[in-house]
């Protein structure tokens, strides 16, 4: 793993890595959202081309006050799994953590556990982080 802590980015922004595998075992982002921002995602990409697979896409509406989750697999996207709530708030500064086991992600907003999302792509796929489209990055570290 190549990357530890990267700043100064604007999104959206897509960050390249050769492993998510240990030692790796998970990202944070910090940031805040903009007041015009209706969504925003994150998403564990396995490619940097048009149409690659999503293992994971993390993308909290604020025009449907909630957050979905899903993968985007053989051009399709998957079944999503729904939260009602949205913990985000228009400028507000946010930590986002994503723990990554051998099953799940984990998500913690501001430390606290958010969701989990099974595995559905093998984590050995992934190979970018994009962030966007209209959210503000503060730091993005892989720990």
């Amino acid at each position: 793993m190549a990357l530890k802590c990267v700043t100064g980015l604007t999104a959206p922004c897509a960050l390249v890595f050769h492993d998510l595998s240990p030692p790796c075992t998970g990202v944070r982002i910090q940031g805040s959202v903009p007041s015009d921002c209706q969504r925003f995602s994150v998403d564990f990409c396995c490619g940097e081309e048009t149409n690659h697979d999503v293992a994971f896409h993390f993308n909290p509406r604020f025009d449907q006050n909630t957050v979905v989750c899903n993968s985007f697999q053989n051009q399709k996207w998957q079944s999503e799994q729904t939260n009602a709530e949205n913990p985000f708030r228009h400028e507000t500064c946010f930590q986002l953590d994503f723990s990554i086991t051998n099953e799940h992600f984990e998500v913690l907003v501001n430390n606290e556990v958010f969701e989990r999302f099974r595995h559905r792509i093998p984590l050995c796929h992934v190979k970018v982080l994009e962030v966007g489209p209209k959210v503000d990055i503060h730091k993005i570290e892989f720990f």
